[in-house]
């Protein structure tokens, strides 16, 4: 799969979720803390945004961040505690290492 693929496959899963939870683009955008225009981009495959977009997306949405990148018809199960304890630890320290990563590149 390319980036080219992989983007719209992003954008087609934050759709159909945001539209299986019954929410607008506002709300999303909303609780994402994003602009509705710019979710509008990401579903429409004309922008990806970066991980800490996935990420504020995938928490908006109450998913985890990797289920908005997985191929349609995809089954994971996430029913045990120790897994869901697991990928919310994953979320956290992928989140902290962009953290670390933008805030060495802004370094001047």
């Amino acid at each position: 799969m390319n980036s080219s693929e992989l983007g719209n496959l992003y954008g087609e899963n934050i759709k159909k979720i945001r539209q299986s939870k019954g929410m607008s683009q506002d709300i999303l955008s909303e609780k994402a803390e994003i602009s509705p225009g710019f979710l509008s981009e990401i579903e429409n495959h004309k922008k990806t945004g970066t991980f800490d977009t996935l990420a504020k997306i995938a928490e908006a949405l109450d998913v985890e961040p990797y289920e908005l990148l997985l191929p349609q018809n995809s089954v994971v199960n996430l029913d045990s505690r120790k897994t869901k304890q697991l990928m919310k630890q994953l979320r956290k320290n992928v989140c902290d290492t962009m953290d670390t990563i933008e805030n060495f590149l802004s370094e001047k």
